[in-house]
């Protein structure tokens, strides 16, 4: 959508450009060695929550280091130059060969997925699934719901019905969490067709598809159903992004369904349309998309969304909308069971979360950011910003937004991952725009991924 370069790449130079990647590795070592030390807080104690590391050092395979920096170096060498000749094709492997990737790293923490999976303390999702059909959980949600554990309890159903799902196919859960790796695994290719549709470049897609598959916090909480949030919400992100390109209507009916599917799913994504808008507004400014357009999109998208409603309430009188604000008055009562201060939480989250969005990738953005601001010396400008940097500026403004209104407080490298895949977007695009730069890129990806490593193989982030 966006075939004019940001103003960013043109006054950055390719040396400017190299050193920031290097500051940023450099900068993302150190902290990772504290990790390693284990001299790096997850969480507040102030808070009344932390990560606690392992109490005994797991066994490190170190065998696996080098299989999965070998395969991130083929992953890169071969995805960069074959995905502008053998699209789908290079597609497929590259998909087989991230799950492959992420089922290696996993090998790491002493805990199997299966293990995750039926536990109650870690995943109170699976038990409810086997006790419940579909209907009877839709149609007494509200009734049941008190019932549940902890984590079930202040969640839509529609984590419980994935697992209703599953044991249509089978009934071991660790081939339910090597499932739950491969579903997550789409949103790496959801997010390749989003960025390709929205700036017009495959490398740029590639990058942004392939540290997806790395982002941190995601590989931490495999198998965790948190992982498939970002599936969801990117499927509506393309679908949004194919209307404003074709403006066909089943699109947008196709995009009221996935929405009612999102919020039964896991509704905080829905900040996430800060960011839609953006894209929107700069739609519009191009003249690719009208006024007209807009309200063709809001009454056939409702009208999707509104038929699913009714279909849900007739067939299984289940109510989204009474589900929606009972789990958010859960969440509510949760941080006043737990006594999670607000604004300690405001200040904690930003650590927690640039720590599970990825270093490198974090510094990127901010670098991004300040460059934009500075440059935007008046409110003329700000017209003139690409579709990069508008970008950039929504996905800030969804962050704080997020933050300051302080329902999840603590556990937001769990919460936030949906968040933090977008992240991956504004340094892919960075990153492609150096020329010769794929083992640069290589140099962060690899980076990231023993960042994931390392992490692992300290810290107890999911414990049966």
């Amino acid at each position: 959508m966006d075939q004019n370069s940001s103003p960013l790449s043109p006054q950055s130079s390719k040396v400017d450009s190299i050193s920031l990647i290097l500051t940023a590795c450099v900068i993302s070592v150190l902290l990772i060695y504290l990790v390693f030390t284990r001299n790096f807080v997850f969480g507040s104690e102030l808070g009344n929550w932390t990560d606690h590391y392992l109490s005994s050092v797991p066994v490190f395979p170190k065998w696996i280091p080098f299989i999965v920096l070998l395969s991130i170096g083929l992953f890169v060498l071969l995805g960069s130059k074959l995905i502008h000749i053998y699209e789908r094709i290079t597609l497929s492997v590259l998909f087989l060969l991230a799950v492959f990737i992420q089922s290696l790293i996993r090998m790491i923490y002493p805990f199997s997925l299966g293990s995750v999976v039926q536990s109650d303390g870690a995943n109170s999702f699976f038990t409810p699934a086997m006790s419940y059909s579909g209907v009877e959980f839709l149609s007494k949600f509200i009734t049941l719901a008190p019932s549940l554990p902890l984590h079930a309890r202040a969640n839509m159903p529609g984590k419980i019905l994935l697992f209703e799902f599953f044991k249509l196919f089978t009934s071991s859960q660790e081939i339910m969490g090597y499932l739950i790796i491969i579903l997550s695994s789409l949103g790496a290719l959801l997010l390749y067709g989003i960025c390709k549709r929205l700036f017009h470049d495959k490398k740029t897609a590639f990058y942004a598809l392939t540290l997806y598959i790395l982002v941190p916090c995601r590989v931490f909480y495999l198998p965790m159903l948190n992982t498939i949030t970002p599936v969801l919400m990117l499927l509506c992100f393309y679908l949004f992004v194919v209307y404003l390109e074709n403006k066909n209507i089943w699109i947008a009916w196709l995009l009221g369904l996935s929405g009612y599917i999102l919020i039964l799913f896991e509704p905080s994504p829905l900040i996430t349309g800060i960011v839609l808008i953006g894209i929107v507004i700069h739609a519009i400014r191009e003249k690719r998309f009208s006024g007209k357009d807009l309200f063709q999109l809001f009454v056939n998208t409702s009208l999707g969304f509104l038929v699913v409603y009714i279909l849900f309430y007739i067939l299984f009188s289940f109510n989204l909308f009474q589900s929606f604000l009972y789990v958010l008055k859960e969440a509510r009562n949760f941080n006043i069971d737990y006594e999670r201060g607000y604004l300690i939480w405001t200040i904690v989250n930003n650590k927690d979360f640039f720590y599970g969005v990825g270093l490198p990738v974090v510094i990127i953005f901010i670098y991004m950011t300040a460059h934009i601001l500075v440059q935007t010396k008046s409110p003329t400008n700000i017209s003139e910003w690409s579709l990069e940097n508008i970008f950039v500026i929504c996905l800030l403004i969804t962050y704080f937004v997020l933050l300051i209104l302080g329902i999840n407080r603590g556990e937001v490298i769990r919460l936030w991952i949906y968040l933090a895949v977008l992240f991956q977007v504004p340094a892919s695009t960075f990153i492609a725009k150096i020329e010769k730069g794929e083992f640069l890129f290589f140099i962060v990806a690899g980076l990231i991924a023993v960042q994931v490593m390392v992490t692992l193989h300290r810290v107890g982030f999911v414990r049966p």
